[in-house]
């Protein structure tokens, strides 16, 4: 693992890709599994037609590879309910089960580990808060089609005189509403180790109602919406940190780095008035900017060409964003694993050397044999994310 080192030097002129889609220069997300321990029937039943479903929006961006198409799908969006709990067992990686595998957890411990940041599960006393309304109905497809974008939060178990930092993370796409539970086990791990953590849904593609702004507004409202929750669960809204993964950089690398507060085009927002630009950005296993988003996703993402709607690809471009007079400057983390094909570490120094020039504090981590889904198991993941905000324990 290199850590801390100026990704200045010996760029290539074009990163590498695996494969290209109709939508991206990419191999497509592939979803860490999560599921919940679970023992009866109709648990077992939803568990296994979850992780079809994940498997087959796999399938369909993944075999995009060698299709010019890009993928289609239904609009999605999760339907729970805002509940309390001990947060579920979320597994870094866990084992297709079939239809009739038994999932009854083994007495005495959890039935999925929770990875090498937190071995002993002791992350379980966390308290989550699942399926939390953070806007009213927003267009999420074709003909009406219409859901509501959830979060869950995540906090100590315990009362807590501190005011503990906030972490806001979003998922990669693109995809439909509603695969926010791959990133319940790092969430949970870095709220135990003393953060408030929310875990947002948006709208990653015009065919689920993102484009622009709209994309950008989901993300800046989650922000904008965690910062005023944060208090009553012991967080600092005035300490939030944008954590993204895969296509999650690219919402995320704008938001963070726009002069313009997104959350402002959301009218469906439910937070209130504050700002929906973080203090602080953390690319894990992401992509960022145009070179490595298909031309045409982007014309369908913005509302046409670069000629067409100049305005609008200056807005969402983070070379432009970087160089602007008076640009913001958050702190920068990224981190890429060095077994990444989707986003390798030339991904994330080509990123961190525009920002670099532009005076902006960043490192890129490399960490070791780590590929797209297991970054966000590993210890390197979490101790990056725990420094940079500070969370210290509650």
């Amino acid at each position: 693992m290199e850590t801390g080192r100026r990704p200045d030097a010996d760029l290539p002129d074009a990163v590498p890709c695996t494969a290209r889609s109709g939508t991206l220069r990419y191999r497509g997300l592939i979803v860490m599994p999560s599921l919940p321990p679970v023992t009866a029937r109709a648990a077992r039943h939803r568990v296994y037609l979850r992780r079809v479903a994940l498997l087959v929006v796999t399938a369909l961006v993944a075999g995009a590879c060698t299709s010019m198409n890009p993928p289609t799908a239904t609009p999605g969006a999760t339907a729970d309910s805002s509940a309390t709990s001990a947060a579920p067992t979320v597994p870094p990686q866990a084992p297709t089960p079939t239809p009739t595998q038994d999932l009854a957890p083994t007495p005495g411990f959890p039935q999925f580990p929770c990875g090498e940041a937190d071995p002993t599960c002791e992350s379980l006393a966390v308290t989550m808060q699942q399926g939390i309304d953070y806007t009213r109905p927003v267009a999420c497809g074709p003909d009406g089609a219409t859901c509501v974008l959830k979060l869950d939060a995540f906090s100590p178990p315990s009362p807590t005189t501190k005011r503990l930092p906030v972490v806001v993370m979003i998922p990669g796409g693109p995809v439909p509403p509603g695969v926010r539970e791959y990133l319940w086990t790092l969430a949970r791990i870095v709220a135990w180790r003393g953060a408030v953590v929310f875990t947002a849904d948006y709208r990653s593609g015009p065919q689920w109602g993102g484009g622009y702004p709209q994309t950008f507004g989901d993300v800046a409202c989650a922000i904008t919406f965690a910062r005023g929750r944060a208090p009553a669960l012991g967080g600092d809204p005035a300490r939030v940190t944008l954590v993204a993964h895969s296509f999650g950089g690219f919402p995320g690398s704008v938001t963070a780095l726009s002069p313009h507060d997104y959350s402002v085009d959301e009218p469906e927002c439910l937070a209130t008035a504050a700002d929906g630009r973080p203090d602080a950005f953390v690319g894990v296993g992401a992509i960022y900017g145009f070179d490595h988003i298909m031309s045409s996703f982007l014309g369908q993402m913005l509302g046409g060409t670069r000629d067409e709607v100049p305005d609008a690809w200056d807005a969402t471009d983070i070379t432009v964003l970087a160089k602007a007079n008076g640009h913001r400057t958050p702190t920068v983390r990224l981190l890429a694993g060095t077994n990444d094909p989707v986003a390798p570490t030339a991904t994330a120094d080509e990123f961190a050397a525009l920002l670099l020039e532009a005076g902006i504090d960043v490192t890129v981590t490399a960490v070791e044999g780590a590929d797209h889904n297991s970054i966000l198991s590993k210890l390197v993941t979490v101790d990056t994310i725990a420094t940079l905000v500070g969370a210290t324990g509650y």
